[in-house]
């Protein structure tokens, strides 16, 4: 379980940050005790839900989970 000590305020205020920056004022981030490799959530919250965009271990890696996702959705959508 993920307690609150866990999460570091200031990196979790610059993930806020580059949350708000990719997806402007509806850009947020969260966190999903559920998941212990990939806990940390990135993406949109939109009336009253939580839309992922990427997942991982660190908020880097939840944010290159987001640009992969986008990068692969595009080639799928070349196809």
């Amino acid at each position: 379980m993920l307690r609150d000590e866990d999460i570091d305020p200031r990196s979790a205020d610059a993930a806020i940050a580059e949350a708000r920056r990719r997806w402007g004022r509806t850009g947020a981030i969260s966190v999903a005790d559920l998941y212990a490799r990939s806990r940390l959530l990135v993406g949109e919250l939109r009336d009253g839900r939580f839309w992922i965009h990427g997942r991982g271990a660190t908020w880097a890696a939840a944010f290159a989970d987001a640009d992969a996702r986008v990068v692969r959705a595009r080639r799928k959508a070349a196809h």
